[in-house]
């Protein structure tokens, strides 16, 4: 009988123990040479400490906000009167406008280039590899833009940026150079749901009410540039807040006007408060339980980018919302007849010290064993 080769082994499993490599998107930040905000949530995007990235030719940093492991961000900053280098990658990107004015040139090999301008809370999304070049027309102030994607899944998904950045493949089922991509107006699907390209500014954006959410609540879902992420914009009134609710992971939630606060908890554990204002971002862990509330004497809105567009669906963790609310993992929504009463009394509170009413109406709360 032949006698085994290799090294003996002995039958112990923890013998050996392997140390698991971070995900490979993770790894190749820190070969950016750029600052990377690993925090819960960043109190101003227009303050975040950046510096030179080769990568773009400008200044950069990366922000990992938490559970950020399918969609992930980072800020790119234009010099005064300057462009960034031309780019084209397989990740798809949703980039808002956090300061500035200027225009994008994105080119199709095989078909025309178009150029997109943007100023100030414009949304826009190059569509998948084109090749693009962003470019401040400001000669006096940088211009700096977020971009929220989906590089976290696709360069762990290949574990090689030189794919991810070189790979030439032209998407034309999705963008053929169309002379109006930017212009069309939204086109409503249903459910809240609109397909369109450019936003030139979401303050401005109509919405639809959804009072499932909340006393004042409107939001406006978006479908843009045909991709997988998607990205929605909501309000809520003067004294008022809305309900708790949770979904999967990578929901990037950036404050656009007023200001106020937000509750986060997971079940079981103390709720945790996040002060926020315009220009604030912050990411709901997965799964955990958040509630918005508006302290302001304005109406406050917010932009949300994730995952899963429901246009094109790419279910890649927990859901949302499903069958009223419940999902196969529990409920996603508390409604206020079952929320804690302290929540109520704490923003009625709050509210009175900024010498603002409060139009909530206080629920009717359910028994204990009801909740």
């Amino acid at each position: 009988m032949p006698k085994a080769t290799g090294v003996d082994r002995p039958n112990d499993p923890e013998s050996l123990r392997y140390e698991r490599p971070p995900q490979y998107y993770f790894a190749w930040q820190k070969e950016q040479n750029i600052p990377i905000h690993d925090t819960f949530y960043l109190e101003s995007l227009a303050k975040a400490e950046v510096a030179p990235w080769d990568l773009f030719g400008g200044n950069g940093c990366f922000v990992n906000l938490t559970d950020s492991f399918l969609v992930g961000s980072f800020i790119v900053e234009i010099p005064p009167g300057k462009s960034l280098k031309r780019l084209h990658h397989l990740f798809e990107g949703q980039v808002y406008v956090i300061e500035g004015n200027g225009h994008t040139v994105i080119e199709q090999t095989g078909y025309p280039s178009l150029t997109v301008s943007w100023q100030k809370g414009s949304l826009f999304s190059p569509p998948i590899n084109t090749s693009y070049c962003h470019v401040n027309r400001n000669k006096d102030r940088p211009a700096r833009l977020l971009v929220v994607n989906n590089a976290p899944l696709v360069m762990s998904l290949f574990h090689d940026e030189r794919f991810v950045f070189a790979d030439n493949f032209v998407f034309d089922k999705r963008y053929k150079g169309e002379s109006d991509y930017f212009e069309r107006p939204a086109k409503y699907l249903g459910s809240r749901l609109s397909q369109i390209n450019y936003i030139r500014d979401l303050s401005k954006l109509d919405l639809y009410n959804w009072d499932m959410r909340g006393k004042g609540a409107k939001t406006t879902f978006l479908s843009l540039s045909d991709n997988t992420l998607a990205a929605h914009v909501s309000s809520f009134e003067v004294g008022t807040y809305k309900k708790a609710h949770r979904h999967g992971a990578g929901a990037h939630v950036v404050m656009l006007d007023g200001e106020g606060y937000s509750l986060l908890w997971k079940d079981g554990e103390e709720r945790q408060r996040v002060e926020w204002r315009a220009g604030t971002m912050f990411a709901p862990p997965e799964w955990c339980w958040h509630q918005h509330f508006n302290t302001g004497a304005e109406p406050a809105r917010y932009l949300a980018v994730r995952n899963n567009n429901p246009e094109h669906p790419l279910r890649t963790g927990l859901p949302g919302f499903h069958n009223g609310n419940k999902t196969q993992f529990g409920q996603s929504q508390i409604e206020f007849e079952h929320e804690d009463p302290a929540i109520y009394e704490d923003y009625a509170r709050a509210l009175a010290k900024n010498g603002v009413a409060i139009r909530q109406v206080k629920p009717t709360y359910a028994t204990p064993e009801e909740r």
